[in-house]
């Protein structure tokens, strides 16, 4: 899981927070300043507190611009995965909205929603805030939308260490089970280091969450080829396939 701040989108971010921007002043004479201030104020704190971290997945396994972009210029592979054993990490799970007018709707639909709980609950109102500000990641410029992405997000915290801050995973529920969080690492990407953790999809190899591959529309590799390969090594009783795009 990587720094959502390093995709190559570089609006990430950016882009959810200017659609709660436009969607708040449309609340301004219903709801007051203060009130939309106060949300404002929870989103930023959450920005101080942690660092959101995405993996990010397609529902579509076929498509010829991810193949370009993201698989070796169509030399790769696509993975598939159990979705169902994916929800079993310490994550959220985010489908990406690239409608802007559908994003403002539910920005909007979500304030209506916090106001009403600040009657009721104060300390829920700041907590449903944190996470208001980090599904804004869900919000992607609409330039994006052949990807159908689907990311998942987990949060590192920021502590102190020494006269600075360091980053630490607090872990959280793997499987219905707690457990202490990853060694945060880096790369370097780009020139800049880029922290990122790895996650254990296979819960210990108690299970294999990989039900399918797709091989790429330039690689020439034989499909039994990579049947024999996944059953060597243990990965069991995966379906394999051809894109049927036609680039060479």
């Amino acid at each position: 899981m990587n720094d959502l701040h390093s995709m190559n989108d570089f609006m990430e971010l950016h882009w959810g927070y200017s659609i709660w921007e436009q969607s708040a002043s449309t609340r301004i004479k219903k709801y007051g300043r203060e009130f939309l201030d106060e949300i404002d104020e929870v989103i930023h704190f959450s920005g101080l507190q942690g660092l959101l971290l995405a993996n990010c997945f397609s529902r579509d396994k076929d498509v010829l611009s991810q193949w370009r972009a993201y698989a070796d210029d169509g030399k790769g592979y696509v993975v598939g995965f159990n979705a169902k054993e994916l929800l079993g990490l310490p994550i959220r799970a985010l489908q990406v909205l690239y409608d802007k007018e559908q994003q403002i709707k539910e920005a909007t639909a979500t304030i209506d929603a916090l106001y009403q709980l600040k009657q009721e609950d104060q300390n829920e109102f700041k907590t449903l805030c944190g996470v208001f500000g980090y599904d804004l990641s869900a919000f992607k410029n609409p330039a994006f939308v052949e990807e159908k992405e689907i990311r998942l997000i987990h949060v590192l915290d920021f502590k102190k260490s020494n006269d600075f801050l360091k980053l630490v995973d607090g872990g959280g529920v793997y499987f219905g089970e707690e457990r202490k969080g990853e060694n945060v690492k880096y790369r370097i990407k780009q020139g800049m280091p880029t922290p990122y953790i790895e996650l254990d999809f296979s819960n210990q190899k108690k299970l294999n969450p990989i039900k399918e591959v797709v091989i790429g529309p330039k690689n020439e590799v034989r499909e039994t080829a990579i049947s024999i390969f996944l059953e060597t090594i243990g990965i069991e009783k995966v379906e394999i396939s051809k894109s049927k795009a036609s680039y060479r």
